[in-house]
């Protein structure tokens, strides 16, 4: 192994045991006589659940360096062994496992000190736990959970000979408006391997809020080229993107969704548990606020929004339309229901929030929405069936 990278993959293995070591510190006192090496394991991922996250994820990552390596023809570096026996070759866990420690846990144990001692831990931990998963969901409320079948198609747009900074950072923001095994990956790759400062950053900050575990790459060998500080110069305005999308190539049109969720604005949390719910049964959503936020600014509405949101709606499978008081009020509403009805005719369902509505959709519920598919099927069906 090179000696830069040794001491770097041996020094974030010296910095984890330190943190694995003040954390037992704590958790032991916990834990019952007679534990068990799994007892130990089973624990740590109960109280430290990110930390044991961000060792597995590290893990995978050096396995997949070696993978490559391997691949084209080179020595592997850096051997990695698996999440669990990373954490039982770490020193204090050995320690902890030796036999005059689990004595010495056992002389001084009392059931009544170690159950109070138990339920304050637990308490402290589930507060610190429940304030990281919160910060997460801040941090990804507008990132869609799913893979939406075209995260390949980018991936091979951004590596497209004669990119710009600007065409690569576009492509990025869209690959990061998803969360999944791809695109993951990919964030990891820039992390490691960009050159350009202002693109591997920004990889490094979607890992870093999302909750994964990354390390900023500071730099390069050799002499600094241009391109590593070249900033991007992307215009983001609803203009900006309707040119984009008129061009058959551009990078806008790769991106299909299943479901272009028409509704007003202020019934946002509604919108975003429709979101979570159909990406839960793998499917896509269309909301103008996330899928398209870099260029649709509501301070820029024009024209060219209709442009953009017409051509969105070309590119979606079913119109869903969440009716309230306040989105049949909406005359952009009314656009997009009179636009996907007679000029892209595909399936029109309808979700009734509150009051009643004239417009003659089928009705559905929210727990409906994983069903589209076979709902879709089975009106087809009923449609020629005689009786």
């Amino acid at each position: 192994m090179p000696g830069k990278a040794k001491r770097k993959f041996v020094g974030e293995n010296i910095r984890i045991s330190r943190s694995v070591t003040q954390q037992l510190r704590h958790m032991m006192p916990a834990l019952k006589p007679g534990y068990t090496a799994q007892d130990i394991l089973e624990a740590y991922k109960r109280y430290y659940p990110f930390e044991w996250n961000e060792i597995v994820e590290r893990q995978r990552q050096y396995e997949e360096k070696d993978q490559f390596l391997r691949k084209v023809g080179k020595k592997i570096r850096y051997k990695p062994l698996s999440p669990e026996s990373f954490f039982f070759s770490l020193q204090k866990v050995k320690h902890v496992l030796s036999k005059g420690y689990r004595e010495k846990h056992s002389s001084i144990y009392s059931e009544n000190e170690r159950f109070e001692y138990e339920l304050q831990f637990g308490r402290k931990r589930d507060a610190a736990i429940s304030k990281r998963k919160r910060r997460v969901e801040n941090n990804t409320r507008n990132i869609q959970k799913v893979d939406p079948g075209f995260i390949d198609a980018l991936v091979y747009a951004y590596h497209r000979k004669g990119n710009t900074t600007s065409d690569k950072l576009e492509i990025l923001r869209e690959i990061s408006k998803y969360e999944c095994k791809k695109t993951d990956e990919f964030l990891w790759k820039i992390n490691d391997s960009e050159r350009n400062n202002e693109i591997r950053d920004l990889a490094f900050i979607q890992l870093q809020k999302t909750g994964h575990y990354v390390k900023l790459r500071k730099g390069f060998k050799g002499k600094k080229k241009s391109y590593m500080t070249e900033k991007s110069d992307l215009i983001g305005t609803p203009e900006a993107l309707a040119e984009r999308l008129s061009k058959s190539k551009s990078v806008q049109n790769i991106k299909q969704y299943d479901i272009f969720v028409s509704h007003s604005y202020q019934d946002k949390a509604v919108v975003e548990r429709i979101v979570r719910g159909a990406n839960d049964a793998g499917m896509n959503c269309y909301v103008d606020w996330t899928a398209d936020d870099d260029f649709l600014k509501r301070s820029m509405v024009s024209d060219y929004t209709r442009e953009v949101l017409r051509a969105r709606m070309r590119k979606s499978r079913y119109l869903l339309f969440l009716s309230s008081e306040k989105s049949r009020a909406s005359d952009w509403v009314s656009f997009e229901l009179d636009y996907y009805k007679t000029q892209v005719k595909r399936p029109i369902y309808m979700i009734l929030l509150d009051g009643e509505d004239i417009h003659g959709f089928d009705v559905i519920k929210e727990d409906e929405i994983a069903r589209l598919n076979v709902l879709q099927q089975e009106k087809e069906s009923n449609k020629y069936n005689i009786t």
